[in-house]
């Protein structure tokens, strides 16, 4: 059996953010004419930190947090074309521990979603990603810059549960055919399973969402299939874990198209399961 792992300070998880921040990330998410792409993908993604944050302390009052995951945030676009956003190094990667430090604390007016509607919300919140769009898609060449930082990371942590990258992108890659390096990075493993690769394609397009799909889905836009063959297979246990069990068929993939807020944040959640499986200790 895979994927079965459990998370502790021996074995600790890896998540990978891969984040477009093209010019293109300027645009409305999801026909939403109040919100950004690249403005929801920078509030959600330092929400996932946040929770993956509190997830690793036992008392937020009196504990730092412990190192129960390594954390990356890769963007791509724009003048430097790949670049770390939390940390640095060689392997671009922070413990958990750690994650605090690369992080400032301010108040931000925010769009909050109620069920019928955005509401601007007044809230202190920690930022480790701020909205960027600008410059072409190099898409490849940020793939294939995961597959050196993941690749270092499986073969000294051969035990842990395999790596999860999160890949946010809006459109088609500007650096040739994203297949292959996505195909590469997913044969990355350890013991417990294949590296797991999600994708979330946001669109400005006025067409239905898709969520998780368990087939190609018919869509206008020529980066849905792409992306659709790039992601991996849902593991059955991780969708349980996640509280999906029965609403995600069978054979399902990482994908998700044309996501408003609420659903790039159930994406996110679906795709950070593993952060159930942290034992304490």
């Amino acid at each position: 059996m895979t994927y079965q792992q459990r998370i502790d300070r021996r074995r600790p998880g890896c998540f990978l953010f891969l984040v477009d921040q093209s010019g293109t990330m300027y645009e409305p998410i999801g026909g939403s004419a109040q919100v950004r792409k690249g403005q929801a993908l920078s509030d959600t993604v330092n929400d996932v930190l946040y929770a993956v944050l509190i997830e690793c302390t036992k008392d937020v009052r009196e504990e730092e947090p412990r190192h129960y995951f390594d954390i990356g945030v890769i963007g791509y676009g724009g003048p430097d074309m790949v670049v770390p956003l939390v940390g640095g190094g060689r392997d671009l990667l922070v413990p958990s521990a750690q994650l605090p430090h690369h992080a400032r604390v301010e108040t931000r007016e925010r769009l909050q979603w109620d069920g019928s509607g955005y509401r601007s919300v007044s809230r202190r919140t920690m930022v480790w990603l701020d909205p960027v769009w600008q410059g072409s898609t190099p898409m490849c060449g940020a793939l294939q810059h995961a597959h050196r930082v993941l690749k270092r990371w499986v073969s000294r942590h051969r035990d842990s549960f395999p790596p999860i990258v999160l890949h946010v992108t809006d459109g088609m890659a500007t650096d040739g055919d994203p297949r292959r390096p996505a195909a590469r990075l997913r044969k990355l493993r350890t013991a417990d399973g294949n590296l797991l690769l999600f994708n979330l394609h946001l669109s400005a397009r006025g067409e239905d969402a898709v969520y998780f799909p368990a087939e190609t889905t018919k869509s206008t836009d020529p980066a849905t299939a792409l992306l659709y063959e790039m992601s991996s297979e849902l593991p059955a246990n991780l969708v349980e874990e996640a509280g999906y069990a029965g609403r995600i068929a069978p054979g399902a993939r990482g994908f998700v198209y044309n996501a408003d807020v609420p659903e790039l944040v159930d994406f996110m959640r679906i795709g950070t399961a593993t952060t159930g499986r942290v034992r304490a200790g």
